[in-house]
């Protein structure tokens, strides 16, 4: 599975619920812009968290999988 960086659209939308959030305050523009695109460049990472945690290897060329090192970042 490929992701794709968001488009503008989906930041800028992003950006606005973040900014409604907020009750409206002005003056954030840039901060919620990064903060969508930071939320929205972070999907692939919350969609290997939701991956069962596969069974650890034993052996002395054993290595931790991509999903256990996610499980072990986020858990």
């Amino acid at each position: 599975m490929t992701h794709k960086r968001p488009s503008e659209e989906q930041i800028a939308a992003r950006a606005y619920q973040l900014y409604v959030e907020s009750d409206c305050e002005p003056g954030h523009d840039i901060d919620n812009w990064l903060q969508a695109e930071y939320e929205l460049m972070q999907l692939p990472v919350r969609e290997l968290a939701n991956l069962p945690q596969p069974e650890p290897r034993t052996g002395r060329r054993a290595r931790a999988s991509v999903v256990e090192l996610v499980h072990a970042a986020i858990f």
